[in-house]
């Protein structure tokens, strides 16, 4: 660091460390150094980060000497003010770094880290005699080319882990090393024509076209297509691909014309998000009950309050949102629109670009990280917009981290849904309360939609923290559906099964498809079995990295493990006892759409899970197949139980009840009413429907309520339960998950950390206990669980959690230990 340096700014880089580093300014960049540009340091002795700043000062840190800032990335900032307030209490509330939430908030692109360049050593005597068969090849791919990156390292080698060859390599002073810093983000670039009206102006232009029609026809169509689209679009520039396309012409009769003189040819920057082109609708006119739950929601936001939209499903909660877009975009205000999981965006975006087109922004993990980046900017560029053109933002969960700083309301729908929390990495953050924390900064209204609200959301509601909105009565009063159990174990008695079919299912299904409607088929397992089991000796393949075992996948015919992405194919003989015998238990989506294609001949059957839309568009495809009649049956894990609406779906057969009631935490009641409610909801939006319900244990409470439409009931029932118990919304809770790659060590030190903490918390701390699952990716897993009054300070709590589980981690026996701590689990 330079002598003169008294400048300092503290800095957010993208890791998991604790505190912010303080680095020197130097002189040069002082005057234009301002929190929220990018700027690349150096971390350690060689890596290389872009880090961001938070604060600018004159306060040189007291605990270590001070390294400058090696360059500015930025003209301006790419992080508001709004946001760092954002990530300060996500950091704090979710007891993370800032790191990780910078981590999880900037798109990839810009989230940038030094690239390890080799090159050959010059000083290097040329005695290969000394080198390895694999370092051989490293060297004499250096004679070709100057530099290779890691990733061209291992492509030559095919190895996936070349540091200890290039270790080797540096020890024997074979080659250099340094790092880089890349910028990843590549504005799209397109080549556009133009006339070269400088050089043929409006009289020569006559004289040109009669020339060109004489001798040369394809230059001619050329020369008319860019006259033609420039009047028409009232434009000076075509794309070059448009004009070729549009023209019939060819490259080479474009590239004469420029050699002429005529046409120029330049690049331009071009979105890569399309921009909607089509005409603006007006909302529709709202029925009475819709505009009377407008009313009172308007008037809650006047008041200040969160404000729990509970809507039946077919309701026409989405009109209402529209309405309220539309008042607070036309105050020149943003609006965030948050949906649990991209496949909501599907219907919902060509629905929205019709009332709100070019102002509304899709942003989700779908993208790629060049599309993201340009939401990112688009944003930044509004906020530095004084015309009060409001924005509408579309989008996941990573939507409520965007540079949102004119917010005037934020949309949470399905607000129930668990997918709004992030499980790992940190920050494990739920996005519909940071949303409500967001909105809350920038003094901007929540509303939160769902038909079956969390249990905490209603027990604000009915408290009085939340205003309740309630809007009980289907669109056009339609009737909720009728919903019917199918005893399987009496049909199993009786006989009455085809497959997994109860008999009542298909024919209620064969009298749909009879009528020309459509059906859907609910079960929440992918895969075609869950398990292959040897009939002599009950051997289960298993995963070699987690306790687990693994799905068979017929479509692919392969077995594979659903955590951690393992796969192997399908064993011939039980390793066990050697018994070819080896048959299928369980039923997933890929076993139903195949026995129901076998069962109803002729009949159009897709099949909606994540297995089928893991490609950009896949989701998009199927929804659209069947939104248009292409596909008679949907077979769809929970996928197709949110918010999605189709006109024409009569039936909606569930086939397995008990395995979504009878998971073994807490919320199984709650995920289960609200799973079987949400797709019982996508039956009869536009004419009365059906439901039946297959399970083994009719007798369950929760489909009781199910069957009835009883959310409160059910509520009701459920909050006593959790009173009972000391479960939330009645506590706070706080889970520690312990992991270790010896199981030994992690049951020893689990046991000494919870005394540790039973010193702190008391009873409070439950545990250890051993997960459902309890090895994945080679870690074995232990849990503790600190239940918290809700009268105690919970920021003192978390202070002290902290400071504990520092001090324990530093023991350097325990340092193998990975420590996660997850606030609000759910």
């Amino acid at each position: 660091m330079s002598a003169g340096t008294t400048w300092f700014a503290d800095l957010i880089l993208p890791l998991p460390l604790p505190e912010l580093f303080t680095y020197g300014v130097p002189v040069e960049m002082k005057d234009n150094l301002v929190p929220g540009m990018r700027v690349v340091v150096q971390f350690g002795r060689q890596k290389v980060f872009a880090a961001l700043v938070y604060e600018c000062h004159n306060r040189p840190p007291e605990k270590y000497a001070v390294k400058e800032i090696l360059s500015v990335l930025d003209d301006f900032p790419v992080v508001t003010d709004s946001q760092f307030r954002l990530w300060k209490w996500i950091s704090d509330y979710y007891l993370c770094s800032m790191g990780e939430v910078m981590a999880a908030a900037l798109p990839s692109a810009l989230r940038l880290q030094s690239e390890s360049i080799i090159t050959r050593n010059p000083e290097f005597d040329g005695d290969t005699s000394v080198l390895t068969d694999r370092e051989y090849l490293v060297f004499e791919a250096l004679e070709m080319q100057q530099e290779l990156r890691l990733k061209d390292i291992s492509k030559i080698l095919s190895l996936k882990h070349v540091l200890p060859v290039l270790r080797s390599m540096l020890n024997k002073r074979l080659i250099r090393v340094r790092e880089e810093v890349e910028e990843k983000y590549k504005p799209r670039m397109i080549d556009v024509v133009s006339l070269n009206v400088n050089e043929f102006p409006e009289e020569k232009l006559g004289k040109l076209l009669d020339s060109l029609e004489k001798r040369a026809a394809k230059q001619l169509d050329l020369v008319m297509a860019v006259l033609q689209f420039t009047r028409e679009e009232e434009v000076e520039e075509i794309p070059k691909s448009q004009l070729l396309k549009r023209s019939g012409s060819t490259a080479a009769a474009l590239n004469a014309l420029v050699r002429k003189g005529v046409l120029k040819v330049k690049k331009r920057q071009e979105d890569r998000i399309a921009a909607y082109t089509g005409s603006l609708i007006e909302p529709l006119v709202l029925n009475p009950y819709q505009e009377q739950s407008l009313k009172e929601t308007k008037f809650a936001f006047e008041q200040g309050k969160v404000t729990l939209l509970h809507g039946v499903t077919s309701s026409g909660k989405t009109e209402l949102y529209i309405h309220l877009i539309r008042d607070s975009l036309n105050q020149g205000k943003q609006v965030l629109y948050l949906l649990p999981e991209i496949a909501l965006t599907t219907q919902l975006i060509g629905r929205l670009q019709k009332h709100f087109g070019d102002r509304l922004l899709v942003y989700h993990s779908r993208f790629n990280e060049q599309e993201r980046v340009e939401v990112w900017n688009k944003l930044l560029e509004d906020n530095l917009n004084t015309e009060g053109r409001g924005r509408l933002v579309i989008g996941a969960r990573s939507a409520v981290l965007l540079p949102l700083q004119k917010l005037g309301l934020v949309i949470v729908d399905e607000e129930h849904d668990h997918s709004y929390k992030q499980e790992d990495p940190a920050p494990r953050y739920n996005a519909r309360d940071a949303a409500i924390v967001m909105a809350a900064q920038q003094d901007a209204a929540v509303l939160l939609g769902t038909a079956t609200p969390s249990m905490e959301s209603y027990f604000n509601a009915l408290s009085g923290k939340y205003d309740l909105v309630t809007l009980d009565r289907r669109h056009a009063d339609l009737e909720m559906p009728d919903v019917a159990l199918v005893d399987m174990r009496d049909a199993r008695k009786r006989k009455q099964l085809s497959g997994h079919f109860s008999h009542a299912l298909l024919e209620e299904l064969k009298g749909v498809l009879k009528e020309g409607q459509q059906a859907i088929i609910f079960q929440n397992r992918r895969g075609f079995a869950p398990y292959l089991e040897c009939n002599t000796c009950a051997w289960t393949p298993v995963c070699n990295n987690c306790d687990v075992s693994l799905t068979y996948h017929k479509f692919k015919n392969e077995l594979r493990c659903h955590y951690c992405g393992f796969m192997q194919g399908v064993p011939a003989r039980c390793v066990q006892c050697g018994d070819q015998d080896i048959r299928m238990r369980g039923y997933g989506t890929e076993r139903i759409e195949e026995e129901l294609q076998s069962m109803l001949p002729g009949t159009r059957i897709a099949r909606l899970d994540y297995d089928t839309t893991r490609s950009k568009s896949g989701y998009r495809d199927i929804i659209t197949s069947f939104e248009e009649g292409e596909i008679d049956v949907l077979v769809g894990t929970q996928m197709v139980t949110k918010g999605l609406d189709f006109d024409r779906v009569q039936l909606v057969g569930i086939l397995n009840a008990d395995s979504i009631l009878h998971y073994p935490e807490f919320r199984a009641h709650e995920r289960g009413f609200q799973l079987l409610a949400q797709v019982s909801g996508r039956a009869g939006r536009r004419k009365h429907g059906k439901v039946l319900i297959q399970s083994h244990q009719v007798d369950n409470p929760v489909l009781a309520f199910v069957l009835r439409h009883a959310y409160k009931d059910f509520y009701m029932h459920e909050l006593n339960e959790r009173y009972k118990f000391f479960y939330p919304p009645y506590c706070r809770l706080i889970e520690i998950r312990l992991k270790h790659k010896d199981e030994k060590r992690i049951d020893k030190l689990s046991g000494e950390l919870t005394l540790e903490l039973k010193k702190m918390f008391a009873k409070r701390v439950l545990g250890p206990t051993i997960p459902y699952v309890s090895r994945v990716r080679n870690l074995y897993q232990r849990h503790l669980l600190i239940k918290l009054e809700k009268t105690l300070s919970i920021s003192e709590v978390k202070k002290s959690l902290q400071l504990a589980l520092a001090a324990f981690k530093q023991k350097p026996e325990n340092r193998q230990l990975i420590i996660q701590v997850d606030v609000d689990p759910l």
